[in-house]
């Protein structure tokens, strides 16, 4: 909050950025962005205004909304789940004859094609969405369960993001929408963006509850020596590509869980550690031979998928003992 009491907007998000005192327009770009609904003010009329920045990447859709007065929102959600956090004050929901009420360290988790009638903003400050395409979750879930749904997952109403997975989670979302406030962001650069869409959408089904939540921490057999070294042949042959631990999992005919522990028995490491450890051999590489009066650290990093220049270069100093830029001026 500012010393004049009002909340601190985030910055605001490339593709859709609109602030609105008009009812009717409000409604039909919240309906563009994330979902039909229909608004109905409970606080004062005269200060009426929605403000709504978001952008996409995928099938991910993040964006801060806030009304500077208090509304009741009675929505649909077709073909897309969605999840909400405020920043400050609470949001009631009702739906499907459940009730929940989110806050800063509680969010409501919206299911496709269910009608939900919510209400907040009495403190004007600036909720968190995030809209998930359905056909991408359901997706991720079988990979994860190596089988196919029988019916759409029904995530529950409520979620937890105050501590352990649901707070770092909620971490992961924020970073998002603070990356993708830059139009030239690099988490919009294909390798850098499947990677971080799977683990948005991953880490929402590893938190939030649901029917295979069991299914999903019960260990799964482990793949095979032979399997293990076929995932890492084709890490190697395609880190130069924006692969997912789905795709390694799917091109060596296992399932995601099963890799992930077959690489843990095998290697003591994740092939998603293992992936980053190849990329940073091949950046290696790149900084030895590059020129430096026409490479930068940051080029090469950005070229291998590593959007932090700082957690770049503390990897590489842990793993080759000098800072990148002093690889690069050594050149040969």
């Amino acid at each position: 909050m500012t010393a004049a009491g009002e909340p601190v907007r985030p910055r605001p998000l490339p593709e859709v950025s609109v602030r609105s005192g008009d009812p009717d327009e409000a409604r039909d770009v919240g309906t563009r962005v994330f979902h039909s609904h229909r608004v109905t003010v409970l606080g004062d009329a005269s200060r009426f205004a929605m403000t709504l920045d978001a952008a996409s990447l995928g099938p991910l859709t993040v964006g801060w909304l806030s009304y500077d007065t208090e509304v009741r929102i009675e929505s649909a959600h077709d073909g897309h789940y969605q999840v909400n956090v405020p920043t400050a004050g609470t949001l009631t929901v009702t739906s499907a004859g459940r009730n929940a009420v989110a806050g800063p360290g509680a969010a409501v988790v919206h299911v496709p094609d269910r009608a939900a009638v919510f209400s907040g903003w009495a403190t004007p400050a600036p909720v968190l969405a995030l809209r998930i395409a359905q056909p991408a979750l359901e997706h991720e879930l079988e990979q994860l369960l190596d089988r196919p749904l029988r019916h759409p997952v029904d995530l529950d109403l409520g979620m937890d993001v105050s501590t352990g997975r649901g707070a770092q989670w909620l971490a992961l979302v924020r970073s998002l929408a603070t990356d993708l406030a830059d139009e030239n962001a690099l988490v919009r650069q294909p390798m850098v963006a499947a990677p971080f869409t799977h683990s948005v959408m991953c880490g929402l089904l590893l938190t939030a509850l649901h029917e295979h939540r069991d299914e999903l921490a019960a260990p799964a057999p482990a793949a095979g020596p032979s399997v293990v070294r076929r995932a890492r042949d084709y890490i190697e042959a395609n880190a130069d590509r924006p692969v997912t631990v789905a795709e390694i999992a799917r091109a060596c005919g296992v399932g995601v869980r099963g890799l992930q522990h077959g690489f843990q028995r095998a290697m003591d490491t994740s092939p998603t550690e293992y992936l980053r450890h190849v990329r940073l051999r091949c950046a290696h590489r790149d900084l030895l031979l590059a020129d430096p009066a026409t490479t930068t650290v940051e080029a090469v990093a950005q070229r291998w998928g590593f959007p932090h220049r700082g957690r770049f270069a503390a990897r590489y100093r842990q793993r080759y003992g000098v800072p990148p830029a002093e690889t690069l001026r050594q050149r040969p």
